[in-house]
């Protein structure tokens, strides 16, 4: 059963500071877009496949749009309206991403109001508009993805599509119906109002703020929201297994995007990773940590972050993502009759690793 899920990562829902004027970003989403062709690393082990006859079109949303244009002086009939449009993206709006909803319909107007009103927040919607003038090159990206998707998982349900300005929250939402993206979280790392948010926005985050970032974001964030593990009790080599098979099967997806892409780590970090993964995965090992259910131990290995603590800082931030992925590789070489789908819903997460026979070469 699909989880509501908030992906990526949390920021506090802050209110922006300074009301400084800059020049507006230019579009972004097409030039952004471009460098899905260039830069990065592509993997040698995606099938290509047809997918281009499955009756599918993802035509995506403005849920932002339609929020600021409600006419304040009636505003509760535009949000009675909005709910009725986005159904239960407009309560995970409201009740959960900037938690404006409340019991009382007055008190829910009252701070809709002050959000829509908000010089802050309405040149935030201004500057996502002045950058994604039209999602064009974001349905279409989408729609392959999506085609891809169900061909793998044909059962599978394909959610409705919509853009958002959370606040600086969530770049992407996801409950059983609906995948909400985040725009004001792909403005580009040089965006003027990230330097307002307080506390700052770590560079290592700021670098993925971009809009090629948003397709495999978003699907990730799908993927996750069903094939993603209780982290709460998970051991780390759990956790490696779970983040490695929804990075195969996000190749699988977007099988022309680059691994930089797909798996948040720069090309020189990938390259980093390719070069010392017979020494990761011996540390891994010498330490005896792969059965840890230690809070500390998986937040460290599996958790975002400039770099892995404990290795150099030329190694990516969750190590364990990409020691995972390595082992799902092993294991579907070993298992060319798992499809994608039953890698997804294997229980066992330490079966795989043992049927994996993942021994990474000295190099």
């Amino acid at each position: 059963m699909k989880r509501n899920i908030f992906f990526i990562f949390a920021l506090l829902f802050v209110t922006m500071l300074g009301k400084k004027t800059a020049s507006r970003p230019l579009p972004l989403l097409l030039v952004f877009y471009i460098l899905l062709w260039i830069g990065g690393c592509r993997s040698d082990r995606r099938e290509r496949i047809d997918v281009s006859t499955i009756p599918l079109d993802i035509r995506v949303m403005r849920f932002e749009a339609d929020l600021f244009s409600i006419d304040t002086s009636s505003l509760e009939v535009g949000l009675d309206s909005l709910r009725m449009r986005y159904g239960s993206l407009f309560d995970l709006f409201a009740y959960q991403i900037t938690r404006l909803g409340g019991p009382d319909p007055e008190v829910t107007a009252a701070r809709f109001r002050e959000f829509v009103s908000d010089t802050n927040f309405r040149r935030l919607e201004r500057d996502c508009r002045s950058a994604f003038p039209e999602l064009d090159p974001l349905n279409a990206g989408l729609t392959d993805a999506f085609r891809h998707y169900r061909y793998y998982l044909p059962d599978a349900a394909v959610p409705q599509v919509a853009t958002l300005v959370s606040g600086f929250s969530y770049p992407i939402v996801c409950d059983s119906s609906w995948l909400g993206i985040s725009l004001d979280l792909y403005l580009g790392p040089d965006y003027p109002l990230y330097n307002t948010l307080q506390p700052p926005l770590p560079n290592y985050l700021r670098r993925k703020m971009r809009p090629e970032y948003m397709v495999p974001d978003a699907m990730k964030g799908w993927l996750m929201s069903d094939y993603g593990i209780d982290e709460s009790n998970a051991k780390l080599i759990e956790m490696m297994v779970s983040q490695g098979r929804i990075q195969y099967a996000l190749h699988a997806l977007l099988p022309e995007t680059p691994d930089s892409l797909l798996s948040g780590y720069s090309g020189a970090q990938l390259e980093w990773c390719g070069n010392n993964e017979q020494q990761v995965w011996s540390f891994f090992i010498d330490q005896k940590l792969l059965f840890s259910a230690d809070p500390n131990v998986l937040l460290k290995y599996a958790g975002e972050g400039p770099s892995t603590g404990g290795f150099p800082k030329e190694s990516p931030g969750n190590i364990a993502l990409y020691i995972g992925w390595r082992i799902v590789e092993s294991y579907m070489e070993r298992h060319p009759d798992v499809s994608i789908r039953q890698l997804l819903e294997e229980k066992d997460l330490n079966r795989v690793y043992q049927e994996s026979g993942y021994k990474p070469h000295k190099p």
